[in-house]
C-alpha cells in the first residue's frame, strides 16, 4: 500500500497525506481533511516508509545510547536497570533506542562526533562506565559542544564542564556505608575495591578514609585490597586478608560482583556472617537479597536515573542540569554489632 493510493482514496494530494503523516508544523491542512486522511490510513492499514518519513522531517525519531564498554554490555546489572527507565520514556514518546557499543574498538573506529555528523540519531545518552577514561570524556564533551548536539552524560562524570548529567556521589556513598559499619562497633574494616585504575575507586577509597578519620580510626593500608570486579580474585583476596589480619571484623566491598565471593570466602575460612564478620557492599544488585545471609548494600535508584536522563534529553527545558541522586543503605542479615 502506497502513499499515492491513500491520497486517491481520501481525495487529496500526496502532499496533503505527507503533511498529515509527518504532523508538519504550520501546515494549512484543515482538521476535517486531517481526520479523513487518518481514517483512510487506518482502513487501508497503511504503514509509512520510515526512511522516507525521516528524510522528509529531517529527524530520525530515535535516541542513541552510547556505551564505551570493555565487557558484554548486558551482563552489567546497572546498565540493564537504567536502560529499563530509558526505554519506558522513549516508548511513551514513540521514539526508538539505538545502541552504540563496541568496547575499545569503538574509541578508535567510530568516534561520537562521527555518529552526530552522520545524523544517525536525534540525541545521545552517553553511559560512561568505570572503565571510561577522563581523556575520552573530555574529548567527546568538547566535540559535542562544538557541534551543538543534544546529549546527556549518565552514571560517571568527575569534571566541571557545563553539561547535562545524571549520576550519584560515590565518595559520599562509600562514607555512608563505612559509617554504618562503624556505628555497629567495627573498627577493623577491610576494603576490597575494584580496579586501582578506575577513578571511581579513588572516590570510594576517599569516602572510606574520610569515615575512618571522622570517627578517629587510623586507616590500615594492609587491609585495603583490589579485586578488579572479579569473582575469583575477590574470593582469593578475602581469604588472604582474613589470614593475614585476624583482627578484621567487617568488609566493605566496592563492587556488587564481589559480594557473593567475599561471603563464600568468609564461610570457607571457618567464620560466620554476621556473627564473626559483617559484610556491606557498594552497590546493590538483584542477587544480594537471595544470598545466605542476604547482604547489606547501598542501592541506587537505577530505574529513576535512566528515566530522568531520557526525559532531560528529550524535553530539555532550558539550561544545563546536573542531578545527583540520593542512594539508600539497605540493611540486611550480613551486618551486625561487634560481639
Amino acid at each position: 500500500m502506497t502513499l499515492k493510493k491513500v491520497a486517491e482514496l481520501a481525495g487529496v494530494s500526496h502532499t496533503t497525506v505527507s503533511l498529515v503523516i509527518n504532523n508538519a508544523e504550520g501546515s494549512r491542512v484543515s482538521q476535517r481533511t486531517r481526520e479523513r486522511v487518518l481514517e483512510t490510513i487506518r482502513k487501508l492499514d497503511y504503514n509509512p516508509n520510515l526512511t522516507a518519513k525521516r528524510l522528509a522531517s529531517g529527524k530520525t525519531n530515535s535516541i542513541g545510547l552510547f556505551i564505551p564498554f570493555e565487557m558484554p554490555v548486558f551482563r552489567n546489572y546497572t546498565i540493564i536497570e537504567m536502560v529499563a527507565g530509558i526505554q519506558d520514556v522513549l516508548n511513551e514518546m514513540g521514539l526508538d533506542l539505538v545502541l552504540f557499543s563496541g568496547g575499545r574498538k569503538l574509541y578508535r573506529d567510530r568516534p561520537i562526533n562521527q555518529i552526530v555528523r552522520q545524523k544517525a540519531v536525534d540525541g545521545l545518552l552517553i553511559f560512561n562506565t568505570r572503565y571510561t577514561t577522563q581523556h575520552f570524556v573530555n574529548n567527546y564533551i568538547k566535540n559535542l559542544n562544538e557541534l551543538k548536539f543534544n546529549f546527556v552524560t549518565l552514571h560517571y562524570y568527575w569534571g566541571n564542564a557545563d553539561i547535562n548529567y545524571v549520576g550519584v556521589d560515590y565518595e559520599n556513598d562509600a562514607y555512608k556505608g563505612v559509617s554504618y559499619l562503624i556505628s555497629l562497633g567495627h573498627r577493623k574494616i577491610a576494603l576490597i575495591a575494584g580496579t586501582s585504575k578506575a577513578t571511581v575507586t579513588s572516590k570510594i577509597i576517599k569516602g572510606y578514609k574520610r569515615a575512618l578519620k571522622d570517627y578517629k580510626i587510623s586507616p590500615d593500608a594492609n587491609i585495603i585490597s583490589y579485586a578488579d570486579y572479579d569473582y575469583q580474585m575477590a574470593y582469593e583476596k578475602t581469604r588472604i586478608l582474613l589470614k593475614n589480619n585476624p583482627s578484621i571484623t567487617s568488609f566493605f566491598l566496592g563492587g556488587y560482583e564481589m559480594g557473593p565471593a567475599c561471603l563464600k570466602a568468609v564461610k570457607d575460612s571457618g567464620l560466620s556472617v554476621p556473627e564473626d564478620i559483617s559484610i556491606s557492599c557498594y552497590i546493590d544488585s538483584e542477587i544480594m537479597p537471595l544470598l545466605d545471609p542476604p547482604i547489606t548494600a547501598i542501592k541506587w535508584p537505577y530505574y529513576d536515573m535512566g528515566k530522568t536522563a531520557a526525559e532531560m534529553l528529550i524535553r530539555g527545558g532550558g539550561g544545563r542540569k546536573r542531578l545527583v541522586f540520593e542512594t539508600e543503605l539497605v540493611v540486611r542479615g550480613s551486618t551486625s554489632k561487634v560481639r
